[in-house]
């Protein structure tokens, strides 16, 4: 294996609650998938947030993640990129040695989130200092972070053959709320934000409902 695949999977490795994936798995089990078949798929999952975390952490200048240096701050910054690109690869490799008949769209449905997720990152870097606008702010979330989730959920329900629409909405909201609820963790927030707030937890628990998703 090549430095920057090892380097990649060692990050890989690290931390994290796996939230991404354990929602491919309940997607997948909810629209009557078997145990196990999906393992490729949940890994191709949390590549892609691994990558993202990577990449992340580069725009921040964040230095410390699950405890120890960031992989930019270990191995450079040029090491960091092409250890981000290389997980994104091996997560379309990994779609697309799955096995499912479904195979084909659940890449092409990867490749259209990720362009969505770097736009979204895109305009929250180029936003930067600008006064809250709340329809701004819900643009870039749902790109940004439900977009990950999202794609989660429909890869899950795409493997097992079953309609995704409704599993997108749901991991779209829920990322939505999740973003929010961190960025709230940052300290004072103006009342837009809790509104928000409000308005996603109804969304994500009607969206939840019209799944019947359960706990994951």
């Amino acid at each position: 294996m090549s430095g920057i695949g090892a380097i990649a999977l060692e990050f890989l490795g690290r931390g994290g609650k796996k939230l991404r994936p354990r929602l491919c798995r309940a997607a997948y089990l909810r629209c009557g998938g078997g145990e196990g078949a999906i393992d490729a798929v949940c890994d191709a999952v949390e590549c892609f947030h691994k990558a993202s975390l990577i990449h992340d952490d580069i725009q921040d200048g964040d230095e410390e993640r699950y405890g120890r240096p960031t992989v930019w701050k270990e191995h450079g910054v040029p090491v960091a990129i092409a250890a981000g690109d290389w997980l994104v690869a091996h997560g379309y490799g990994l779609i697309c040695g799955s096995g499912f008949a479904a195979a084909p769209q659940m890449l092409r449905a990867a490749v259209a989130s990720h362009l969505r997720l770097c736009e979204g990152q895109g305009d929250d870097l180029l936003g930067a200092g600008r006064a809250f606008d709340p329809a701004a702010y819900v643009s870039v979330c749902e790109r940004k972070t439900g977009e990950a989730f999202a794609l989660a959920a429909q890869l899950g329900a795409l493997a097992a053959g079953a309609d995704d629409a409704p599993f997108r909405r749901y991991g779209l909201a829920f990322g939505v709320l999740f973003q929010i609820n961190d960025d709230l963790s940052d300290g004072e927030a103006p009342a837009a934000l809790l509104e928000l707030k409000r308005r996603y937890e109804d969304e994500t628990a009607f969206h939840r409902d019209q799944c019947a998703i359960g706990v994951w």
